[in-house]
């Protein structure tokens, strides 16, 4: 089972927030599983391989003052978790069902927040939350050949100790095919990735650089949206791509996707219109 949760949050009261979110949701996520499930915990917290799970930073209105950021509790936040395993998925559910229903306050940077709402349905969420399954996604992909994703968070690869700042289509399709392999029973050939370096190039792109604070460094990467296309007709490989493409809402893209980088999904695009839509979405959602 793949799972996207959005859980909405409310500051019991106005307090500072760090500038790492995404890392302290990152260890919100493991208090709070620990709590439901220590081994489980204990497991993925020294598990050196790829994690069942992604996190988003903060999202909502952060009001500045000075070089300080706050949060206030007229405006209400979001956190987005996907799990890629059943047993995370149904342990998380237990959690975030519980903190729901008992209006339970989870605490971040030091400021608590109450849990208002969770959400696994689309049409709840901007088309930010879904459940899917490895199956689903392999049925219903297609054999398209232009495939769009948006990068919603800094986005970055690591290659040879530096961090790479563009989708280049391998680094993109190596980085979904890792973790489709590494949590789904229909496993990706090696052939994949030498075959999309042949035939997948980005056609089109708009990104910017942003950076993302962990405590004392910082990391640079893309937000934006890219367009591949790959030249060769080859039904099995195109099928291959436009299921990781799809996975991606799950898997996140590139490095840190643990604690707040690489967030992605599809979109439509559209050559004669500025605007790229979320798929399956209208305009200005």
């Amino acid at each position: 089972m793949f799972a996207s949760f959005i859980v909405s949050l409310r500051p019991a009261a106005q307090a500072p927030i760090g500038n790492s979110t995404g890392k302290s949701l990152h260890g919100l996520f493991f208090n709070m599983l620990e709590q439901q499930d220590a081994t489980l915990a204990s497991r993925l917290h020294e598990d050196n391989a790829a994690r069942p799970l992604t996190v988003s930073p903060l999202r909502g209105r952060i009001k500045y003052e000075g070089d300080q950021r706050i949060v206030t509790p007229d405006q209400m936040y979001w956190v987005r978790y996907t799990t890629l395993s059943d047993e995370l998925f149904n342990a998380l559910s237990k959690i975030l069902l519980g903190k729901f229903l008992y209006r339970d306050c989870v605490k971040l940077d030091g400021a608590e927040f109450k849990v208002e709402d969770v959400a696994v349905e689309p049409e709840r969420s901007r088309g930010w939350a879904r459940l899917s399954s490895a199956e689903e996604l392999w049925n219903r992909a297609d054999t398209t050949t232009d495939i769009a994703l948006r990068f919603a968070s800094p986005t970055t690869f690591r290659q040879r100790g530096l961090s790479l700042q563009f989708p280049i289509p391998a680094n993109v399709f190596h980085s979904y095919r890792e973790r489709w392999n590494a949590f789904t029973h229909l496993p990706i050939d090696d052939g994949l990735i030498p075959w999309v370096e042949e035939n997948v190039a980005v056609e089109a792109h708009h990104l910017q650089t942003r950076r993302m604070w962990y405590s004392d460094y910082e990391l640079h990467g893309f937000i934006g949206w890219v367009r591949f296309t790959a030249k060769k007709q080859d039904a099995i490989r195109l099928k291959q791509l436009n299921a990781l493409a799809d996975f991606a809402f799950f898997s996140g893209t590139g490095h840190k996707t643990t604690q707040g980088m690489g967030q992605t999904r599809r979109i439509q695009y559209e050559p004669n219109n500025s605007e790229r839509t979320e798929a399956g979405e209208k305009k200005n959602v």
